[in-house]
């Protein structure tokens, strides 16, 4: 559960049989969106048949992608 504070800054929370207990500091908007996305599940980056192939032609050259 996310909490805003009086002066502006969000906190995680997590309630369970009825109490509360905190997860994270007082965070700005940025940080707890990083956060969050930090505690979520990885994104999979999509690639392409014609990256595939680029990467596989860099690594035969001996070059990093």
């Amino acid at each position: 559960m996310m909490a805003l504070t009086g002066t502006g800054l969000f906190i995680l929370r997590e309630r369970m049989d009825g109490d509360d207990r905190q997860l994270s500091d007082a965070l700005s908007l940025d940080g707890f969106v990083r956060l969050v996305d930090s505690m979520g599940p990885k994104k999979i980056p999509r690639i392409t048949n014609h990256e595939a192939a680029f990467m596989k032609q860099l690594a035969k050259k001996g070059m990093p992608p």
